[in-house]
């Protein structure tokens, strides 16, 4: 028995010396959800392992609501996932979210008492502004959606997102800094929010200025050139769309190589560590295919499962076509699953806890 324990004493002391973070290791149990904007239904794998392993699996179920007529225009990452009360984001371009609960037991018709719709506020919304990414802190119950305008951008804090009344119109509470533009990547989890600008006013003292990334609070981004990532060596692109790895603490950034007119691997991935040790700082790794991925718009990650998804995009335009990454930090290359024929995908969501 003693040595029994000592030998698993010294394994524990070497995991914690080598860094290893067991919550991202695990590809179990985890479900893939998409929506088609053509049949407005929500196409759900619920093994996302038997998925990888033979990708022209169909969808496990295709669930409808009369109320997915109202996010057919759905945001490009428009869908979201809250892990620990099993509901599905679905949230339009022109500001109208749509709640699913008890998403994990849906396999159909959804039941009116299970879905509800609301509204953000017309006050304060910037003009000609349009809806993108949306990410939901599960601790906090809180959802964050972003918008960007032609001269400006914001992201829409959602306070209470499961709770809020049919019908119900969201007031505007929001994270921006002066300055910042083009701002279409939000990941969000304990209270700690990350996201993609396109550009904005000078940072740091080499006045750094072009796409950005920004970690902040529920309440606010720092606004004295701290918790950014800009620079030359960031290799960061246009149309960041964001995912996080709570598990290993890995921010994943796609950018659109078609439209930054560049061949970087279309994945960028930071530590969360990086955003306190230097601004221009260089990716700790890459991951994808700039010939088969030049236009990747919309990535998720589970948070603790090992699971990455993206999908391309071009303008307004939707594909049907979907890359999935298992392990995606090991180097192996994604698998591509194709949705039902003539499906418009804006957006996907994974959820980590699905048995």
């Amino acid at each position: 028995m003693t040595s029994r324990f000592f030998i698993g004493l010294v394994a524990s002391c070497l995991l914690l010396i080598s860094g290893c973070k067991d919550p991202g290791s695990n590809t179990s149990g985890s479900a893939l959800y998409t929506f088609d904007s053509t049949s407005s239904q929500v196409f759900i794998w619920t093994d996302m392992g038997a998925l990888y392993a033979n990708p022209a699996n169909s969808p496990t179920f295709q669930i409808s609501s009369s109320l997915f007529s109202q996010v057919t225009n759905l945001a490009w990452g428009g869908l979201c996932f809250d892990q620990t009360r099993g509901i599905l984001y679905l949230v339009s371009a022109t500001g109208t979210i749509v709640r699913v609960s008890s998403i994990r037991t849906q396999t159909g018709t959804v039941p009116n008492a299970q879905v509800v719709s609301y509204s953000l506020s017309s006050t304060g919304r910037l003009t000609n502004g349009t809806f993108g990414q949306a990410s939901l802190d599960s601790q906090n119950d809180t959802l964050y959606i972003t918008e960007n305008g032609g001269s400006n951008t914001q992201i829409w804090v959602v306070t209470g997102a499961s709770t809020q009344a049919q019908s119900a119109t969201v007031s505007l509470q929001s994270l921006q800094v002066s300055g910042d533009t083009g701002g279409t990547g939000v990941a969000a989890a304990s209270g700690v929010v990350y996201a993609f600008m396109q550009n904005g006013g000078p940072v740091g003292l080499d006045a750094w200025t072009g796409p950005r990334l920004r970690k902040g609070t529920s309440a606010a981004f720092p606004t004295d050139g701290s918790q950014v990532i800009i620079g030359t060596k960031t290799d960061l692109g246009i149309y960041g769309a964001l995912a996080l790895d709570t598990g290993d603490g890995y921010l994943f950034v796609a950018r659109h190589n078609t439209d930054s007119a560049g061949a970087a691997p279309p994945i960028q991935v930071f530590t969360t560590g990086q955003f306190s040790s230097g601004i221009n700082a260089t990716p700790y790794k890459t991951i994808g295919s700039s010939v088969s991925q030049p236009n990747l718009r919309v990535i998720s990650h589970p948070g603790t499962k090992d699971w990455l998804v993206g999908l391309l995009g071009e303008g307004t335009t939707g594909y049907s076509t979907i890359f999935l990454w298992k392990a995606p930090m090991g180097g192996t290359g994604a698998v591509v699953v194709t949705a039902p024929s003539g499906s418009v995908l804006m957006g996907l969501a994974v959820d980590g806890n699905a048995s």
